[in-house]
């Protein structure tokens, strides 16, 4: 009988994490299959009980395998904050802690700038998870190796007394650090079929729960992208509707400018009218002034002659 073609278990784990979501579960369970054809039963089981990633988890795997340089350095960061504890070093402590704030910001920054991560969008509630996570793996050193593997199921929170994952539940880091625990050790054999059925059973009710965990975040991050446009076209509309109203009371003051210039020219009209009339009224009684006066000459004359 020929050897069974050995599988790479480490590379199969790579590449679920690297792939999309929405296939995590089925390339998983092929994966698993795979892994089991080969006759690896235990590498099959470690597969087979890796639990699909969160949208958060999800995000910042990817941002890990993206910008590997950026979040290599990041954690590099708690190397020396550590160092610098065990000194007690305050200044030098104060300095890699602004430092560790700004690089987290522009990732997350840079994530928020995009607006999306492989064609999901990324709402505000995913930023929050990769800001904490990104803290955690600086400040506790197996949560900096698991994020910067990119293999997280959930996203982490650093709190006082350790590592917890996005649920509030303590994250073991030492042992995702070292990869997916080995099965308990049990007597040699196949499981029971009724132990069979029962993890099939939870392992759809796993794949359902998470399906529809999906479904709810697609549908959040759509209302979150229409509202968001929706605020957008409001605040446009809002911006058109101000310079609308500028311009109206800009109009408004030139109207009432040209009323009064219009007032004042009809009433110079007005006062002109009366001064013309004025002014004829005069010359009238000046012409008849000079008819009289000539009719008066006219007369002296003949009498003279």
């Amino acid at each position: 009988m020929s050897a069974q073609q050995p599988v790479d278990v480490d590379a199969l784990v790579d590449a679920l994490y690297a792939g999309p979501l929405e296939d995590f579960v089925a390339a998983r369970d092929a994966a698993a299959k795979q892994v089991a054809a080969s006759g690896d039963r235990v590498g099959a089981a470690r597969v087979k009980r890796l639990a699909k990633p969160t949208v958060a988890a999800w995000v910042i795997n990817r941002v890990a395998r993206d910008r590997p340089d950026d979040v290599a350095a990041l954690t590099a960061i708690g190397d020396e904050l550590r160092a610098a504890t065990q000194d007690r070093d305050r200044g030098r402590i104060k300095a890699l802690d602004r430092l560790r704030r700004e690089r987290t910001d522009a990732l997350v920054h840079a994530v928020r700038a995009a607006g999306a991560v492989d064609g999901r969008p990324v709402s505000d509630a995913v930023l929050d998870r990769l800001a904490e996570t990104l803290t955690a793996a600086v400040m506790d050193e197996d949560a900096g190796a698991v994020v910067r593997a990119g293999r997280l199921g959930r996203a982490l929170q650093h709190v006082g007394f350790g590592i917890v994952d996005e649920g509030g539940e303590p994250a073991d880091v030492v042992s995702l650090r070292a990869g997916v625990p080995e099965p308990a050790a049990s007597t040699p054999g196949a499981a029971e079929p009724a132990e069979e059925d029962e993890r099939a059973a939870a392992e759809r009710a796993v794949a359902e729960a998470e399906a529809q965990v999906d479904r709810l975040e697609a549908r959040r991050d759509d209302a979150e992208r229409r509202l968001r446009e929706a605020q957008e076209a409001a605040g446009e509309r809002a911006r058109e509707l101000a310079g609308l109203e500028e311009e109206i009371e800009r109009l408004l003051a030139r109207r009432d400018a040209a009323r009064a210039a219009q007032d004042a020219a009809r009433s110079a009209q007005e006062d002109a009218r009366q001064a013309l009339a004025a002014v004829e009224d005069e010359l009238d009684a000046a012409e008849d002034q000079a008819a009289a006066a000539r009719r008066r000459r006219r007369e002296a004359r003949r009498r003279g002659s």
